[in-house]
């Protein structure tokens, strides 16, 4: 059967995109419908997505990655190293659907107690593969997003350091959207460091509200957080965000690992997003309020 031409544009890839642009749709059903549909199957979905009311601001804890490779007998760094490419694949997933801030818990400053070897393997990714991200035509310069190393970034290798200087300074004119990339980080932390910022700007204590804490958090160049999900079926949030997390944000703990995360993966929360805004949007547009709103304009 021959598609419609304007279907077969709705559904087809272009096959211009990159291979990271690929988030598995990772899914016991889907393994009926032929891999050579995959593709369309997700090009579908994400403008279908686009239709609907989007998160402006995602985070995710990316855990894990050391549980995936120990269950395949493999070394925790390829866990890591399968872990940084699935942050790709999720973040173009994400980026094509215009959700414009995300971001994600890379490495806790407890970390830094870990196994030596897992913390120099981490170091080393962070030293290569940020700045890999950030080249011209790789994935933040194609979607024309800026990256932010949220933490005490004074606690890392002094060439980690430039790294993460030369990764920001790469995106610092992309305008369309932030990658937070936390590292190192605790929310606690974040939250001192929040609290003296303000308290050092404040010439009235009286003048210091919950607003002007948030404008001191690291991630104050983002929106509020609408969705924070953690991966491996952990049901806790190891001090990430937590001042973010407290009002409006919907937490989602999900169960694959972080590196075998998929479509199927994310699309639940995104649609309950999707359905909890349209029912609010309904809702205020049903209130009497808003009806008698627009019968003493139309008076007027």
């Amino acid at each position: 059967m021959v598609l419609p031409w304007n279907l077969w544009d709705l559904i087809s890839t272009s096959s211009n995109d990159p291979p990271d642009s690929h988030l598995p749709l990772s899914s016991f059903l889907l393994a009926y419908v032929p891999k050579s549909l995959h593709p369309a199957l997700r090009n579908l979905l994400i403008r279908s997505l686009r239709l609907g009311p989007r998160p402006q601001h995602v985070a995710f804890i990316m855990d894990g990655n050391r549980r995936s490779a120990r269950e395949r007998s493999l070394p925790v760094r390829v866990g890591h190293e399968e872990g940084f490419e699935a942050l790709k694949r999720v973040l173009s997933f994400l980026l094509k659907l215009e959700i414009p801030h995300v971001t994600v818990y890379a490495f806790s400053i407890e970390n830094f107690n870990r196994d030596p070897l897992e913390v120099e393997a981490l170091m080393d990714m962070a030293r290569l593969r940020l700045v890999e991200i950030c080249e011209k035509g790789a994935l933040l310069d194609r979607h024309g997003v800026q990256i932010r190393v949220l933490g005490r970034t004074d606690l890392l290798p002094p060439d980690v350091q430039e790294s993460c200087a030369r990764a920001e300074a790469m995106t610092a004119n992309n305008s369309k959207g932030i990658l937070n990339f936390c590292c190192p980080y605790t929310s606690q932390e974040e939250m001192a460091t929040a609290i003296k910022r303000t308290a050092t700007s404040a010439q009235d204590p009286e003048t210091i509200t919950e607003a002007t804490v948030s404008s001191n958090l690291y991630t104050s160049a983002s929106p509020p957080l609408d969705i924070l999900i953690r991966t491996s079926g952990v049901s806790r949030l190891s001090d990430f965000l937590l001042w973010q997390a407290s009002e409006d944000a919907v937490l989602h703990f999900i169960p694959p690992n972080w590196p075998d995360i998929g479509v199927v993966d994310v699309l639940p929360p995104l649609l309950q997003y999707q359905a909890e805004s349209t029912t609010r949007a309904l809702g205020r547009w049903l209130s009497p309020s808003s009806w008698s709103s627009s019968r003493s304009t139309k008076v007027e």
